[in-house]
């Protein structure tokens, strides 16, 4: 089974098409969650994906809760991109031998509260210098790439 990369209320269709032409070249499945446009509902993201959206198997979910259902169901370990107190950094993280959905947040609030505590685990990014985070398409890139 393929990985997939969830996203959550992502705020620009620049964002979920860079998601969903990193996630075809990577393999990857994507679940689009929340206000988050679709290839469907926004003609935009289709423009700019270049016709990834034709072949990446990805889902609308009105809320982030059924997406993490459906993976539960499917026997999906669920994880969060967000930087929190006690999350674990993506090098150190130890991937079990069970595919992954990765939730990636908003491009401001990042992952929503209510999801972080329906995940397995939270992972972050480590940052080496000054910024705190990277932007939602650059770090679903890195998680895709580094969790097979």
């Amino acid at each position: 089974m393929k990985n997939i990369a969830i996203i959550e209320n992502i705020r620009s269709v620049y964002n979920v098409w860079n998601i969903i032409r990193t996630a075809d070249a990577l393999g990857r499945d994507v679940r689009i969650c929340g206000y988050t446009a679709t290839p469907d509902t926004n003609p935009r993201v289709a423009k700019t994906s270049l016709g990834a959206e034709e072949h990446v198997n990805w889902k609308h979910f009105p809320m982030t809760e059924s997406a993490l259902e459906e993976a539960r169901r499917l026997w999906y370990m669920t994880l969060a991109a967000e930087i929190t107190e006690s999350s674990l950094a993506l090098d150190s993280f130890v991937q079990e031998k069970k595919p992954l959905a990765v939730v990636f947040g908003n491009e401001v609030v990042g992952v929503e509260p209510e999801t972080l505590k329906l995940v397995d685990a939270v992972v972050h990014i480590p940052m080496q210098w000054h910024k705190e985070s990277l932007n939602v398409g650059q770090s679903a890139a890195i998680f895709m790439r580094q969790l097979r």
